[in-house]
């Protein structure tokens, strides 16, 4: 399975943060290969209270630098809509994060806050081949290069 940027990444992660109608306070990293092929899922840390800081460490030390290329992370919670542009703090941990990781050889690919409602991403939503970030990323639609729809006229 190739993971797309936010649809199969929030079915993943959701079950863990989301369990009824009750958001658990959930960190969880969801590790790629250099296919986009899933790596691992896991949760770490069950206590998360809405700062990435404390967890950079439970973050990259989980994954394998041999194996894991790509990530992302979700975690309980979401910020408000204008924080984009005001960089809420969560997102600004987030950068932090992505640029450590950089320097350890890894790219973070999504970052994604859930609540009862659904999902908010830092990234994309969907297919990485259909934003401008599919530079040096492996193509995730490529069962379209083999079907007979993806051979027009």
């Amino acid at each position: 399975m190739i993971i797309q940027a936010g649809f199969d990444l929030q079915i993943l992660v959701r079950p863990l943060i989301v369990q009824g109608e009750k958001v658990l306070p959930k960190l969880v990293v969801i590790a790629l290969d250099g296919d986009m092929q899933l790596d691992g899922i896991k949760v770490v840390s069950d206590e998360f209270a809405g700062s990435l800081e404390p967890h950079h460490d439970a973050i990259l030390d989980w994954m394998d630098l041999d194996w894991t290329k790509y990530f992302a992370i979700a975690h309980a919670g979401i910020w408000p809509e204008d924080d984009y542009c005001s960089e809420s703090p969560i997102l600004q941990e987030a950068k932090t994060l992505e640029a450590v990781a950089a320097q350890r050889g890894l790219r973070m690919i999504g970052h994604f806050g859930l609540d009862e409602t659904g999902y908010m991403s830092d990234g994309p939503h969907s297919y990485f081949d259909q934003y401008g970030l599919s530079e040096h990323l492996p193509p995730t639609m490529s069962h379209w290069v083999n079907s007979r729809y993806g051979k027009c006229g």
